[in-house]
């Protein structure tokens, strides 16, 4: 397990580093990054020395030049993963360290050495062997393999993984709008339809963290160690995804931002590569000045809300009910209704029988 990416999930929330977003935040960052200055293509370019080196250990015997070689790929390759989130939060310095360390000469010598005694040692007698066998050695030398072949496999497929992740993303953004409703229970088909069911390695351990930086008690996360890019982002999509949030793509920028609630927005609160009287305005204003904001009923929280409340002034007006108790339920069915916009669970399984006329009025 590659100790490079780790990150810690909490209450809908992710911590890489110093940086806190919410789950689900990292798929935006690599839909909006992919093309950045082709980034994640140069990626791709340093990884012979390093395949070369994964097939050589796999079949028991190494050359060192190509070793050395893959441990200067993956230091070219570090250069570049900065530019991408979250790999600007980590210390890449530290791996760069241990990259240099790790595909040094003695290395090199010691992993040779190790195929060369392995191979005298298959071929002894028991008597021989106990002469021949050193226990610390060979436990040393399997523990350094084991470190490098991890530490190639994932550098060997990052490249690969982003380019994985982003197609499948942008796929199932192009299915988001076929949902119903935009909460768990409905995107969750569409998800695992574009995903399907991929097994992939995760360690995790249970860490007290604080909520932010103004807390004083500490609460539980899980803290994950990821094995690929690729198990990193897929984890980030359906965590933020059992939270209820989920990516989306501007109809103005063509951007795309991440939404944490129910509603059907179809623009972001970024600012518009366009101007109106001179002035930058968001996504979201300017597609109201050219007529295209989006409609209240597009929300369904806010759309259940709205139609509560004409019931009560209709109830209201017929003498059914009283002034006071009317403005009762209002208040009521608005608590009700910002409850909905904060929390997507208590949106998507309980708002709409709260809101019911019995259940309000009881």
């Amino acid at each position: 397990m590659n100790p490079f990416l780790t990150a810690d999930y909490c209450d809908g929330r992710v911590r890489i580093g110093s940086k806190t977003y919410a789950a689900g935040a990292y798929v935006v960052h690599l839909l909006n990054q992919y093309y950045r200055n082709d980034t994640a293509a140069r990626l791709g370019v340093y990884k012979q020395h390093g395949w070369n080196a994964a097939e050589q250990i796999a079949a028991g015997y190494l050359k060192e030049t190509d070793f050395i070689s893959a441990g200067t790929e993956i230091g070219l390759i570090l250069n570049t993963l900065p530019m991408l989130k979250p790999f600007d939060q980590f210390n890449v310095d530290g791996e760069r360290n241990r990259i240099s360390d790790l595909f040094s000469e003695n290395n090199a010598k010691q992993i040779a050495d190790f195929f060369h005694r392995r191979s005298i040692v298959e071929s002894k007698s028991q008597i021989e062997l106990d002469l021949e066998y050193d226990k610390k050695f060979f436990k040393d030398a399997n523990m350094l393999i084991s470190d490098i072949s991890d530490t190639l496999a994932f550098y060997n497929a990052v490249s690969d993984d982003m380019r994985e992740a982003f197609i499948k993303l942008q796929n199932f953004v192009t299915h988001v709008d076929e949902a119903a409703r935009f909460d768990e229970e409905h995107l969750l088909p569409i998800a695992l339809d574009v995903f399907g069911a991929v097994p992939f390695l995760v360690t995790t351990e249970y860490i007290p963290i604080k909520k932010n930086a103004k807390s004083k008690a500490c609460t539980l996360a899980r803290r994950l160690y990821f094995d690929s890019y690729y198990s990193f982002i897929i984890t980030d999509f359906f965590e933020g995804l059992h939270h209820g949030h989920y990516p989306r793509r501007c109809g103005i920028c063509k951007k795309y931002f991440l939404m944490t609630s129910a509603r059907r927005q179809q623009y972001c609160n970024g600012l518009s590569p366009y101007e109106v009287r001179g002035k930058r305005i968001t996504c979201r204003k300017y597609a109201a000045s050219i007529n295209r904001k989006e409609l209240a009923a597009a929300d369904p929280v806010v759309d259940i809300y709205n139609r509560r409340c004409s019931a009560i002034r209709t109830e209201k007006g017929r003498k059914t009910i009283t002034d006071e108790f009317a403005k009762a339920a209002q208040t009521l069915a608005k608590e009700h209704k910002l409850k909905a916009q904060q929390d997507a669970a208590y949106a998507s399984r309980q708002y709409a029988v709260d809101m019911s006329r019995e259940r309000l009025y009881a």
